[in-house]
């Protein structure tokens, strides 16, 4: 007779089936008992999907639960365990994807522990021209397991960041030859420097030059001496968002086969704009706002990734996806409305107010492709649905609705769906719900 294993090891992850306990990098995690079971079962089956019915059934046994309960509880294993342990395999299931491995060395002393967010190593290039600092710089980097190079002055950096590929550069400002402030400016005028992340690191005070750098397409400041754990904080930041917009591109050259850099004209799109209208933003703290934003970008993103749709644009407290037929992109409305009730129903026992999205979408022909100037990059999707969708968005605030769409976009939907609809307008119908799960 087989003996089970008592603990599991996928790299950075130890789970402990016996004592129900999560270890990232060697450092306990909370995990809900619903959480618990869930990624038990993912590991236990791990070669192979999973059915959302069979989750449910086995993390749920005996109740009769919506499937997006398990959708919220498949968002927070990804924000423990990184966006790409768990894969959403669309009209199936979810299947773990982390390969079974050896715990990680230990850390050094003094090292703060590695979270999920940020495992990849990341080629860094540091330019100071103060030794001390730039030595200093460079081991810290080295401890959280990045590819460090390091050049003495702007034009140094500048040769390397144009020879070699880099995601992040940690640069100084007063440097000879070229000084931090023209690194920056010759940057935002070539589109492929502009891919590398950016922190300015610098002893200078005062919000001029804070502004200034932010100004020039700086992702982020750090005032010398520079904090080890600070450091850390901003690096994986700048990492996250960084992978975040090459996910993003990656994601639009699927959907645009000629890439986004190529117009691309798509004759019958379906446009999703989702608002968020939060009543009493001005209330929170930035800290506050943020997790805020942070949270409700993980469960729309994951909403609409699992009914096959693309975010092109992502603005903190809105978005917008494309999805080729308009029954995905009215699952995914209702997934996110649903969702945000669940999400809502968490703040309410934490004493938080609730939030209210507004989603708008419409169909039709639209040309998606790059627009950039000399400075900006950004995917831009133009045509009536965008501006349509957009007003719907809007609109929902205004009537308290959930989710709007237009009358082309209703009339594709099957009729199975079950969709109860009051026409607004000859062009609007509201999509009060949906019955059935899909």
């Amino acid at each position: 007779m087989s003996v089970q294993p008592t603990a599991l090891v996928f790299g950075h992850i130890e789970l402990r089936l016996a004592e129900r306990q999560l270890l990232v990098h060697g450092e306990p995690v909370a995990l809900g008992s619903r959480g618990f079971d869930l990624l038990k079962a993912l590991v236990g089956k791990r070669d192979r999907v999973v059915g959302k019915d069979e989750l449910l059934d086995e993390v749920w046994p005996g109740l009769v639960v919506e499937e997006n309960n398990l959708q919220v509880q498949i968002s927070g294993l990804r924000r423990v365990l990184g966006a790409r342990a768990i894969s959403t395999v669309a009209g199936l299931g979810y299947r773990f994807t982390l390969a079974p491995g050896t715990v990680e060395p230990p850390r050094l002393p003094g090292v703060p522990p590695q979270p999920a967010a940020a495992q990849a190593k990341a080629r860094v290039l540091v330019a100071d021209d103060n030794r001390v600092n730039r030595l200093l710089l460079c081991r810290s980097l080295e401890l959280m397991g990045h590819q460090v190079s390091s050049a003495d002055n702007g034009r140094q950096a500048l040769e390397l960041l144009r020879r070699q590929p880099f995601e992040l550069l940690l640069l100084d400002l007063a440097m000879p030859e070229l000084d931090g402030f023209g690194l920056l400016q010759v940057r935002a005028d070539d589109a492929e420097l502009r891919e590398v992340a950016v922190i300015v690191t610098s002893a200078l005070g005062g919000v001029a030059p804070v502004a200034r750098c932010i100004e020039l397409g700086a992702d982020d400041f750090l005032h010398k001496p520079v904090d080890p754990w600070l450091l850390k904080a901003r690096v994986e930041s700048s990492l996250a968002r960084k992978q975040h917009r090459d996910l993003q591109s990656e994601a639009l050259r699927r959907l645009t086969p000629g890439g986004p850099a190529e117009p691309s004209r798509l004759a019958d799109a379906c446009v999703l704009v989702a608002r968020l209208h939060e009543p009493q933003r001005s209330q929170q703290t930035p800290t506050d706002l943020m997790e805020l934003l942070n949270s409700w970008g993980t469960l729309m993103f994951d909403a609409i990734e699992g009914r096959a749709g693309e975010v092109a644009q992502f603005n903190g407290d809105g978005l917008l996806a494309l999805f080729a037929e308009p029954r995905a992109a009215a699952q995914a409305g209702r997934d996110m409305l649903e969702l945000v009730e669940l999400f809502n129903g968490q703040r309410h026992a934490e004493g938080q107010a609730a939030i209210a999205l507004g989603i708008g979408i419409a169909r039709g022909e639209l040309i998606a492709g790059s627009a950039a100037t000399a400075r900006r990059a950004a995917y831009a999707c133009v045509g009536a649905p965008v501006l349509s969708a957009e007003q719907l968005a809007l609109a929902c605030a205004r009537g308290g609705h959930g989710l709007l769409m237009d009358a082309l976009t209703r009339s594709g939907l099957p009729a199975d769906m079950g969709a109860a609809v009051v026409n607004l307008s000859p062009e609007w119908v509201a999509y009060r719900s949906i019955q059935g799960r899909a």
